[in-house]
């Protein structure tokens, strides 16, 4: 279970997130949507442990993050992914392999096999989609209990969506993974989520809530 707890962070005067507080239940697709700028990159950075709140906490299965264990049942796939120089598909898994015990290597290969990669190619010549679904890959096959995931979609064409749709719902069901998905794409969000929340000006809001300011004239997400 994912509990945030009065989450606020600010950025120099700016508060970009205020009292946030969200549970995720174990084996839930949620997805967060909301207007640019929102804060909803800088909330996954915090569940990952990458950005430490200013005040409020997050656990994991009870654990304080950034408890090194709690870090290790997630993988968190940001928008842009770090990769060393002259890596390859290969080498990434080798390197996901050594952080995390349950990473299957062969289920990787077969997943590159299905995207159409080559797992001795060089990172560098790949397309920002095509790196996209190594790194989805990788995030599936590193056998956490939780996926945190920074705009998933950006960089796919509508085809290769819908196969990582595919893959992430089955992925929820049978690894009983707990997906968290960030995306300004509603209608992908619609298609996988069981769970969706809209950021908006720093609350949390409910698909009612959301709704229902739409309706009055609000900004569209």
């Amino acid at each position: 279970m994912i509990e945030i707890r009065n989450i606020t962070k600010k950025y120099g005067d700016f508060i970009c997130l205020e009292q946030v507080s969200l549970t995720v239940n174990d084996g839930t697709v949620y997805g967060l949507a909301g207007e640019n700028g929102a804060g909803k990159s800088t909330l996954l950075r915090l569940m990952a442990g990458v950005y430490q709140a200013d005040r409020g906490e997050i656990r994991i299965d009870g654990k304080k993050i950034p408890d090194t264990e709690a870090k290790q049942e997630v993988f968190y796939m940001p928008d842009s992914q770090y990769y060393e120089k002259n890596a390859t598909p290969f080498t990434i898994g080798n390197f996901y392999k050594n952080f995390y015990p349950g990473f299957e290597m062969e289920d990787y290969r077969y997943l590159l096999e299905q995207f159409g990669l080559e797992e001795n190619a060089p990172v560098d010549s790949f397309s920002k989609g095509m790196k996209k679904q190594m790194f989805i890959a990788a995030a599936i096959c590193a056998n956490t209990k939780y996926l945190l995931c920074d705009e998933v979609f950006d960089g796919l064409d509508p085809r290769i969506r819908g196969k990582v749709n595919e893959l992430l719902k089955s992925a929820a069901a049978g690894r009983n993974m707990t997906i968290f998905i960030v995306s300004h794409y509603l209608e992908e969000l619609n298609k996988i989520c069981t769970e969706k929340g809209f950021l908006h000006r720093g609350k949390i809001l409910t698909e009612k809530e959301w709704n229902g300011l739409m309706n009055e004239g609000g900004e569209e997400a």
